[in-house]
């Protein structure tokens, strides 16, 4: 042993013999019972110390949990909230809605002492408006420039609150628009705005006021540029004066009329005032409503005075003064002359009760219509051979309280259809007792073999077409010829007419005929598809057909029908083109264009080892742009081809063939990526079919047998076509020529 391990040895024995020693110094005696009271107690403590930090970290734990639910639940809130004023702001991007808008008027005729300023009619315009977000949004109100306006409010009711699934509030919040600052009532743009950034209902009130127009009996009274259409309005009309004579029926108003003229109106008398309910259409931003005035009616009727009347006239030299605006415009056609006349009746006076004219014409000329609004009834009378005239008489409803009134006048005039050349006069309208009547006259032609020349043309002027109504102007798809104007009804204007003879034109056109043919050994398969256009055409020739054919079918325009025996020749088909048609555009005027799908069977000899085939190819009895056609015939024969297509086939055709069609519309519904295939064709819609007998169309395809031949050729006009086969067996292959020794060697050898 070395010196260092004995040196190690006596370290370890001093430290083992000093921690003993310590140890027996520190020991403390006491019994068992009151170690294992310390033992239980500090175990104990261990215990609810681990508890406390436990639970601390449960706490911890659950205050993290609730915090992140809360922080869901607000953010899911704000989402819905995104969501939800996203989907306003598509719908309203405006952020606002204005629901109703609606007014409620009175008028209460003033006193002669009160002047103008007592003629004002005053209403109240209440609108309900909706603002979908907080967002500051600004709502138009009204035009500053064009309404008197006063006496502003505005209420509001709040949002409802969705948290809870319940109204905020029940009621409407008053507000000040001076003084609230989140609700504000400013000028804008010549505007009267509403600034706000409180979603929920508003409801803004004000007076407008209106002056009323007087012209002697008749009073009108007008609400106009509004910002927003009326959803409802009324009107109270009162009088100051009910002690006047002839007033017994309480009420001081009579014969309304209102605009626009399609609103309907309520009237209900009330202690001597009417109130008017106005139901108006839904874009309607303005009325006005006039009417008669009952006790100003029967005061100016006792200042009349009976010798006033002209005994010669038999009228009132204070009747009104009757203006006439005059356009008319005169249709040439075949054998008659179609006349549209204008006519606008002003006057200084309201509510025409009639009007009187006189149609001058040739023999022969009548007036076939007269229409116009608040027009009662007419009446024409004989014509009058010695003045050429008809008069006319209108008589208009008794609400008709305009000052201008718009009658439309038709008339005709009969022309010799048969001569080459003749005059035309062309009828006219004098108006009775208009202080005024002027007007402008066009001329169109609707004939196409008649040319037409200005003869004579007194008390008329040159215009151009722009000056004639636009009524009539743009409600004629011909050009004017001719267009005149006049300040004196009593012109006269004839025209040179001459006829020419027309010619006749193709009522149809065949665009594509592809013929197929399947030879086997006694029977023809044939297949005719047919391209065509027609105008007038109810059936289609086919010539050309052998008699001995047997089991047609026939479809047109995806529908299947059946051909009938006719037309010029013994072996003419005729082909039905009225059926199937597209009912959008069958009747337009244009070329309606038609498929047809022939096939049928025919038989011949049974085939030799050689002898010929006769094909006459069907015949159509129109012109044609493309003919093609191919033969299917047996492998085991070689041909020879003679004709009208040439000598040889082609493997293959120039052209595509032509496929039918059908204007037939299916009525199911599928989805919308739904995949069609040839199966959809056999389903039957729950509609009655359009084929004759119901059900679907039935046709024998042609089977893919045999050698195909194609031929073609273009612009067939009148010719009947034929294909001619001469069969006969394969040529027997050539037998090799035999080769020499001597020839073997020199190939062997390359020489």
């Amino acid at each position: 042993m070395t010196r260092t391990a004995v040196l190690l040895i006596s370290f370890f024995v001093g430290m083992a013999t000093k921690t003993t020693a310590e140890m027996i110094k520190s020991e403390v005696k006491m019994n068992l019972e009151e170690f294992q009271d310390i033992f239980s107690a500090a175990r104990l403590s261990e215990a609810e110390h681990r508890v406390v930090e436990q639970k601390k970290r449960h706490e911890a734990e659950h205050q993290r949990k609730i915090k992140e639910l809360d922080n869901a639940i607000r953010q899911s809130k704000v989402n819905v909230e995104k969501d939800r004023l996203a989907d306003h702001l598509a719908l309203f991007p405006d952020n606002y809605k204005v629901l109703t808008q609606r007014a409620d008027g009175i008028f209460n005729s003033s006193a002669p002492a009160a002047g103008v300023e007592g003629d004002v009619a005053s209403f109240d315009i209440e609108l309900m408006i909706r603002v979908m977000s907080s967002k500051w949004t600004t709502i138009p109100i009204a035009n500053t420039t064009s309404i008197v306006a006063s006496d502003w409010r505005v209420s509001w009711m709040p949002e409802r609150d969705d948290t809870n699934n319940s109204p905020t509030g029940s009621a409407y919040v008053v507000l000040d628009p001076v003084a609230d600052p989140e609700a504000m009532l400013l000028i804008k743009d010549e505007q009267q705005v509403l600034a706000t950034n409180k979603p929920g209902l508003f409801q803004v009130q004000f007076s407008a006021h209106s002056r009323v127009r007087k012209d002697r009996k008749l009073n009108s009274v007008s609400l106009s540029s509004l910002l927003y259409p009326l959803s409802g309005a009324s009107m109270t009309l009162c009088s100051h004066d009910m002690s006047a004579p002839d007033i017994d029926e309480g009420i001081a108003v009579k014969e309304l009329s209102i605009h626009p003229t399609s609103a309907v109106l309520k009237v209900q008398p009330d202690d001597g005032c009417a109130r008017i309910s106005v139901i108006l259409p839904l874009t309607s931003t303005k009325f006005e409503i006039r009417w008669l005035d009952i006790v100003e009616a029967a005061k100016e009727k006792k200042k009349v005075d009976p010798g006033a009347i002209d005994e010669a006239t038999g009228k009132d030299p204070s009747d009104e003064l009757l203006t006439v605006s005059h356009d008319v415009m005169h249709s040439v056609e075949d054998g008659v002359v179609r006349s549209t006349n204008v006519l606008k009746f002003e006057t200084s006076e309201s509510g025409l009760n009639s009007v009187e004219f006189v149609v001058h014409g040739p023999k022969g000329t009548r007036v076939t219509s007269v229409s116009g609004y608040s027009l009662s009834r007419w009446n024409a009378g004989a014509y009058n051979a010695t003045t050429s005239s008809i008069p006319v008489r209108a008589l208009f409803k008794s609400s008709n309280l305009d000052s201008s009134v718009t009658l439309h006048v038709h008339t005709e005039s009969d022309t010799d259809a048969a001569a080459k050349t003749q005059t035309l006069e062309l009828p006219r309208i004098e108006c009775v007792g208009a202080l005024r009547h002027s007007g402008h006259i066009g001329v169109i032609k609707v004939a196409n073999g008649v040319e037409l020349h200005q003869q004579r043309a007194v008390g008329l002027a040159r215009a151009e077409p722009t000056d004639i109504s636009s009524q009539l102007r743009l409600n004629t798809d011909r050009p004017i010829m001719l267009a005149y104007k006049y300040l004196n009804p009593k012109y006269t204007l004839h025209l040179s007419s001459t006829s020419h003879t027309a010619m006749d034109t193709l009522e149809a056109v065949v665009d594509r005929v592809h013929y197929e043919a399947l030879a086997m050994d006694t029977h023809i398969m044939h297949s005719l598809v047919v391209m065509m256009k027609s105008t007038k055409l109810q059936y289609l020739e086919i010539q050309n057909i052998p008699p001995e054919t047997s089991m047609f079918t026939l479809i047109v325009n995806g529908v299947q029908t059946k051909p009938v025996r006719g037309g010029k020749t013994d072996d003419s088909l005729l082909v039905p083109l009225l059926v199937g048609l597209n009912t959008e555009t069958a009747n337009d005027g244009l070329g309606v264009k038609t498929s047809i799908e022939l096939r049928y069977f025919s038989t011949h000899d049974p085939l030799d080892e050689e002898g010929y085939l006769d094909l006459p190819l069907p015949r159509v009895t129109v012109p044609i742009s493309i003919v093609t056609a191919e033969l299917r015939l047996p492998k085991i024969y070689s041909y020879n081809f003679t004709g009208d297509f040439g000598s040889r086939g082609s493997d293959r055709l120039k052209y595509p063939v032509p496929s039918a069609f059908s204007y037939v519309k299916g009525k199911r519904i599928v989805p919308k990526d739904y995949k069609f295939s040839r199966l959809d064709d056999d389903v039957l819609d729950d509609e009655p079919s359009q084929n004759e007998g119901g059900g679907s169309a039935i046709q024998m395809d042609i089977p893919q047998s045999g050698r195909s031949y194609f031929f073609e050729r273009l612009l067939v006009v009148n010719t009947p076509l034929s294909l001619n086969v001469a069969y006969f067996p394969h040529p027997e292959p050539k037998e090799p020529p035999a080769i020499s020794i001597w020839d073997k060697l020199k190939f062997q050898m390359g020489l």
